[in-house]
């Protein structure tokens, strides 16, 4: 069994390729690549710039809509992503590996909105009260209220909350308002669209 995938794009993995019970990523120099492609079409693997996966140690294939990639799970904490920007070239090769891998399970999740935006949601919590604090010490400076941190607390979240303070509520509106802005966004588009993720499971 050869199928291979080919591309000049940038941000890609030039060659991508499954040859009987391994995935392989190629980068050679774009003058090389049809040297490569001939080579592995008569399973003569590269040695250099070459990456082979044997099917044995694979763990999990996962594929996230809207990603520009393919991760590949394996061995006992590995990692490898296979790189495609193009959305339909990436899904057709998700599809090839779901039904060639023994022993495996495809399925597909798609995350409660709630879930997928925990971390927005935490990063503007922790934002807004920052921004709270920052405001409130800002305020009392402006008032004539002293505060003064000294030594190795100078560069703690405290030195760095009055340090922000010292430079007026007008600038600390400026500062914080876009920080919590973008959490909001982000936050939005996480809810309104949870991510959907393909998996293919392997069995062991």
């Amino acid at each position: 069994m050869v199928k291979i995938w080919t591309t000049e794009e940038k941000a890609n993995d030039k060659i991508i390729a499954v040859i009987d019970n391994y995935i392989y990523k190629c980068n050679p120099r774009t003058e090389d690549m049809d040297e490569f492609s001939k080579a592995l079409k008569m399973k003569d693997i590269p040695a250099k710039k070459t990456l082979g996966i044997p099917f044995p140690y694979l763990k999990e294939i996962r594929y996230q809509e809207g990603k520009s990639y393919i991760q590949v799970l394996f061995g006992k904490d590995s990692e490898e992503h296979l790189r495609i920007t193009d959305e339909g070239r990436l899904r057709e090769i998700f599809e090839f590996l779901s039904g060639i891998i023994p022993r495996s399970t495809v399925c597909t999740e798609k995350l409660k909105p709630l879930h997928a935006a925990k971390k927005p949601l935490i990063a503007l919590l922790v934002v807004s009260a920052l921004f709270l604090y920052t405001l409130f010490i800002a305020n009392e400076l402006g008032h004539g209220e002293v505060y003064d941190v000294h030594g190795e607390h100078y560069f703690s979240l405290a030195g760095v909350v009055l340090l922000l303070a010292t430079l007026g509520v007008k600038n600390v509106l400026l500062i914080y308002i876009p920080l919590i802005t973008i959490a909001i966004l982000a936050f939005i588009g996480k809810f309104r669209r949870p991510p959907v993720f393909h998996r293919i499971i392997i069995r062991r």
